[in-house]
């Protein structure tokens, strides 16, 4: 590519910086939220029995805001889009390595977001069963459901972001009344002994130790979605100032309502009656968790309500990662990394709608696989190449005594807590998942080499200066 045609790219990449604080705020709490927690409570009490479950939603925050603080400092020195692409990219040489680890950033990015982004689709599907029981039934309605909604995320996000900041506003504030909701139906007949009281067989430190690690990596996916204003930081107002902020006070507002909410449904019913089957199968009362507390609580009209509710709340999910996802390989093809289609920009409303486009169609194929296991292979996927390369980039640049405008509270130790967190994680996935992670990373460096070696670059050519 030519100058002039960078030069082209580059200018049709600026951005309208159109997300203040509060919007920050509500695209990171949606993209948390979503109906992640609605439906993995009982997988999180099946890993850590009763009142253990809370530890991994307070173990879990507390990993999210250590994480949080790296994306915090690395967010203000480069708030561009793309999040951890641009920081990769910036610290470890544009020409160099970090042109490697950036690539295989997106390439990752390609490879396992849709599989998020289809999770959140299906999930949703899966939870209009309460109202449409007999949909339930049908797998392949059940598909077709989740292709739908789908194609009518990436429908309300081909639009500018002004626009999609004030609809984030809104969905944000419909994700927490979703989770309030819950939360008031669990405490109307909340017992305080049913709560707290461990199973016989069970004790604090023996029950941590057997299903800690399952538990984290369930509830990490709760979290994750804090990072979202960082990966649209080209569009972020003051982005400085706004983006830690964000990223601190969403982390802040959920983890409460999370752990709220699970203490909750642990006084309102029986735990044992929604933790998985032998086969890994859930029961009834286990897959509609929420409405089902809500029609106990407050009757069947209310339950309806609520789980209408938590439909929005999962549209808003999906709408909230997409947004975050498209930005990601725009952000390399406009740096001339990744393939220059994914750099346009629509001529009118200034956002990347290739990018947008292309991500929010393989989300929609990635909707016929089975998903049950993918949460582990997600976790995996990204791992190295995320959050730990993250942690060895805000080391760099503290060695090389660069000062970010924001710099993260008493470090190291935030980053060395979240350092050993992520690897704990991606230890405790499983062989499967493991291999996965590392897999799609050696075929990413496979593709990066051939690239690099037919155009004659880094490391096949004498580097130019960072």
């Amino acid at each position: 590519m030519d100058v002039a045609e960078r030069e082209v790219i580059a200018r049709d990449a600026v951005l309208v910086r159109g997300v203040g604080l509060r919007s920050a705020v509500a695209i990171n709490v949606i993209s948390i939220i979503g109906i992640g927690p609605l439906i993995t409570i009982p997988l999180v009490l099946g890993s850590l029995h009763g009142p253990l479950s809370l530890m991994g939603w307070i173990l879990g925050a507390l990993l999210a805001l250590c994480d949080g603080l790296v994306w915090a400092e690395l967010g203000s020195l480069y708030p561009g889009s793309g999040g951890t692409y641009g920081y990769l990219r910036n610290v470890f040489g544009r020409h160099r390595a970090g042109r490697l680890l950036a690539f295989l950033f997106v390439w990752q990015t390609i490879f396992v977001a849709p599989l998020n982004q289809a999770t959140g689709y299906i999930g949703f599907a899966n939870y209009t069963g309460y109202l449409f029981p007999q949909m339930a039934a049908s797998p392949w309605m059940t598909k077709a459901l989740a292709v739908g909604v789908g194609i009518v995320t990436l429908i309300a996000l081909y639009r500018g972001i002004t626009t999609i900041s004030r609809i984030g506003l809104v969905l944000g504030l419909a994700a927490v009344l979703t989770l309030l909701c819950v939360i008031a139906a669990s405490y109307v007949h909340f017992s305080p002994t049913r709560a707290l009281t461990l199973p016989p067989h069970d004790s604090f430190w023996l029950g941590l130790r057997a299903g800690l690690g399952q538990a984290l990596i369930i509830a990490m996916y709760d979290y994750l979605g804090y990072n979202q204003s960082s990966c649209i930081g080209g569009e972020v107002i003051d982005p400085a100032r706004t983006i830690p902020r964000s990223i601190m006070i969403s982390i802040g507002l959920v983890a409460t309502l999370y752990v709220v909410m699970q203490f909750g449904v642990l006084g309102a019913i029986p735990w044992q009656s929604v933790i998985p089957k032998a086969d890994g199968s859930l029961p009834p009362l286990g897959q509609h968790i929420a409405s089902a507390i809500v029609e106990h609580s407050f009757g069947g009209p209310a339950a309806i309500g609520v789980t209408i509710l938590i439909l929005v709340t999962a549209f808003a999910s999906v709408y909230g990662n997409l947004l975050g996802y498209s930005r990601v390989p725009f952000a390399a093809a406009a740096d001339g990394v990744f393939l220059r289609p994914f750099a346009h920009v629509h001529p009118k409303q200034r956002f990347p709608d290739v990018s947008l486009v292309v991500m929010g169609l393989i989300a929609l194929v990635a909707c016929l696989f089975p998903l049950d296991q993918v949460i582990n292979a997600l976790t995996t996927g990204i791992v190295l190449i995320q959050s730990i390369a993250q942690i060895a980039a805000l080391a760099t640049i503290r060695w090389r005594g660069i000062r970010a405008p924001y710099r993260m509270w008493l470090y190291p130790i935030p980053a060395v807590i979240a350092f050993i967190g992520w690897m704990y994680l991606f230890a405790s996935a499983g062989v499967h998942a493991i291999v996965f992670g590392i897999a799609t990373l050696l075929a990413g460096a496979a593709v990066f080499a051939a690239r690099a070696a037919r155009a004659r670059e880094w490391p096949f050519t004498r580097s130019r200066s960072a």
